[in-house]
């Protein structure tokens, strides 16, 4: 259960985790390819993540336990994937800022009210999504 506290930064980590997400999905696109699928190596065979079946510009190869699952996830999370995420990022931003004015407009002088009902129907989901994404993006060094 993710804690229903308010963040007076909510809006602006949702807004810095949408662009964040976005400039790395546009960066990991090449060719214009943003879809990725495990796949093999052509002469190894072994398992790979690939952007294209017949020329592949993008190719991830990986070390792990059960590699076909780990290739499979890491398919799944493609660039396609993070721009849908950087516009569900930017949407609960401005869900948010709205949900915030609101408060402010139902409760004007009272504003334990305004952080009660921001708290309550806040997308606390939406946002442990974002600090997860700021969080480990700032402790990789990679600002």
């Amino acid at each position: 259960m993710i804690e229903q506290t308010i963040d007076p930064h909510a809006a602006d980590k949702l807004r810095a985790a949408a662009t964040l997400v976005r400039e790395l999905a546009e960066g990991a696109t090449h060719e214009g390819r943003t879809t990725w699928r495990p796949g093999r190596t052509l002469t190894s065979r072994s398992p790979v993540v690939i952007n294209d079946e017949e020329q592949p510009s993008v190719l991830i190869e990986t070390w792990a336990p059960r590699l076909e699952i780990v290739n499979a996830y890491i398919a799944a999370m493609d660039p396609g994937l993070g721009l849908l995420l950087a516009e569900l990022l930017t949407d609960r931003a401005r869900r948010h800022d709205a949900l915030t004015a609101a408060a402010r407009e139902a409760w004007p002088s009272e504003p334990e009210e305004q952080r009660r009902f921001v708290a309550e129907y806040q997308d606390s989901t939406a946002l442990a999504v974002a600090e997860r994404l700021l969080g480990q993006h700032q402790a990789k060094g990679t600002t």
